[in-house]
């Protein structure tokens, strides 16, 4: 059979880097083909997928060797649908990608309520974009790839960006549309849970941008299961496995393993926590505005100092909002923030910055320097350090951050993994009172992820006080004191994660998506009812 989309003896190579991407890959997919590439951050997988596009090397610079066989329509959707649009509301952002089609305008209306209909894209037509939820702009940027009817759909981490409810609609809508017009599609994910169950095949690839794997999704699983860990590339939480099995049988070593998690996380929580901390930040009557949208008023919430403080809820809740008014970043219009009891309003921008550390949602926002190695020493030799010290720490940090390959590279040359440990690093160069992240871990690789998470358990062993926003259950689970639950404009939970997780009712009534040992317990509980 003739390859449907191929590339043969495929090289790679930034003009900036010293090494290969990839190296000699060759691989074939056929028409209708669902495959997901898999691989550690820095691996080549979204290299890989802008080669088979036809972005590399016709947008993006790259010396490429060997043979790429291409499709002339397809489609690409990237992890921030904001950087695909191009249009103040939905149905212009739809009719520009009809308009590439010479479709006549008079057709466009009906075309266009079609598409929103097969997306589930349930609003006005009229919306402006950027009111829409992070789930909703990728259905919308979906919308916009179906109407250039293109061969090919690639997806980079598509959900990465979203809520734990947001990315199974998306990954539930994506599998209905592979079933029902059996389109050719090519994912990078790197949460698999949702996705692989659906997936054709799985390409692995290791840290030189070579195939290590390459075959049906559950061989790959079994007998690549060794590499992926010492890789540190994220494996499903139950797949191969099926899910009815381990609730059925609670002699299957799944099901002992989150029994055993769950009666840990419960003996936890029961410790008697004695604490004397002082609050470290305290808002009163806040109010919580992006822009002149007003996203949540009457903010009551206190912050203990030395606690890991988890923020979650759906995307769009207010939650990075937040952040950006604890570091100024967004007027506080109504109430008050205090730091160490005093208003933030009277911390100079030095005071604060050496008080507390930011790092973005996108870390490209925070660099300013030409090399990695710079961009670490910055804070240093901003505050006059000695150039020993400002060498000693900032080369602790590369090889802390598995960045020392990279001192020389420009910061926008890399990865979204590496872009994210260098945004994390710049923040660990001083002693801060608070860290306060948001989304730190995503995009990560597993391997990555715990070293990042790790770290940071370090600067709280030593009494500082981490701020985190994320979409990551487990992490919350395992890492935090205290959660705060944004939930439709209102502040409507803040306590220990176990409480939160363990509380049936909290959960069904904020359509929480809860790590597996809450979920297997409850569920194991409803077995032994009905067996009663």
């Amino acid at each position: 059979m003739d390859s449907f989309l191929a590339c043969n003896n495929l090289t790679v190579r930034f003009y900036e880097g010293v090494k290969p991407v990839l190296h000699q890959v060759s691989l074939s997919i056929q028409k209708g083909e669902k495959v997901l590439i898999l691989g550690p951050s820095g691996s080549g997988k979204s290299t890989l997928i802008s080669v088979l596009a036809g972005i590399i090397p016709e947008h993006i610079e790259a010396e490429v060797q060997g043979e790429v066989f291409l499709r002339k329509q397809t489609g690409v959707m990237f992890q921030d649908p904001d950087s695909q649009f191009c249009m103040h509301r939905v149905n212009e952002e739809i009719a520009f990608s009809l308009e590439n089609r010479s479709v006549p305008r008079e057709e466009m209306d009906d075309i266009i309520q079609d598409l929103m209909q097969k997306v589930h894209l349930d609003v006005d037509p009229h919306t402006e974009i950027h009111t829409l939820s992070g789930g909703m702009k990728q259905r919308l940027a979906l919308a916009c790839l179906l109407a250039l009817e293109p061969e090919v759909l690639f997806f980079d981490e598509p959900t990465a960006q979203l809520d734990p409810t947001g990315r199974m609609e998306v990954f539930q809508l994506l599998s209905q549309l592979a079933t029902d017009q059996h389109q050719t599609m090519i994912f990078v994910e790197h949460v698999l849970d949702g996705v692989i169950e659906w997936m054709d095949r799985v390409i692995l690839l290791d840290h030189q941008g070579q195939i290590l794997a390459d075959g049906r999704p559950k061989d790959v699983m079994i007998e690549n299961e060794q590499e992926m860990k010492e890789a540190g590339i994220w494996r499903p939480n139950i797949f191969p496995e099926k899910w009815s099995n381990i609730i059925q049988n609670p002699f299957h070593p799944v099901s002992q393993t989150l029994m055993q998690t769950f009666e840990a996380r419960k003996e936890k929580h029961e410790e008697v926590r004695l604490t004397d901390q002082e609050a470290l930040i305290r808002t009163d009557q806040l109010q919580l505005s992006y822009g002149k949208k007003m996203i949540m008023s009457g903010l009551q919430l206190e912050i203990k100092a030395g606690d890991w403080v988890s923020i979650i809820g759906e995307n769009g809740s207010g939650k990075s909002t937040f952040l950006k008014h604890l570091m100024r970043l967004e007027p506080i219009k109504i109430g008050h923030i205090f730091l160490k009891e005093k208003h933030l309003k009277k911390w100079s921008d030095r005071l604060l910055y050496e008080k507390a550390g930011f790092v973005f949602q996108n870390p490209e926002l925070q660099f300013i320097q030409d090399t990695v190695f710079d961009e670490i020493a910055f804070g240093g030799r901003q505050r006059n350090w000695s150039e020993s010290l400002v060498q000693e720490k900032t080369n602790q940090l590369l090889h802390e951050f598995g960045l020392e390959t990279h001192a020389t590279a420009h910061p926008f040359t890399l990865s979204l993994g590496q872009k994210r440990r260098l945004s994390v690093a710049t923040m660990l160069l001083f002693d801060q009172d608070v860290l306060i992240l948001d989304e730190p871990t995503f995009g990560q690789d597993e391997k990555t992820a715990k070293e990042l998470i790790r770290c940071l358990k370090e600067r709280q062993r030593q009494g500082t006080t981490i701020i985190m926003v994320t979409h990551d259950m487990e992490l919350v689970d395992e890492c935090a004191d205290q959660v705060l639950l944004f939930h439709q404009g209102e502040h409507v939970y803040d306590g220990s994660p176990y409480e939160l997780f363990s509380t049936r009712e909290l959960v069904d009534s904020y359509q929480l998506r809860v790590p597996l040992h809450y979920r297997y317990a409850f569920e194991r509980k409803d077995v032994l009812e009905i067996a009663k």
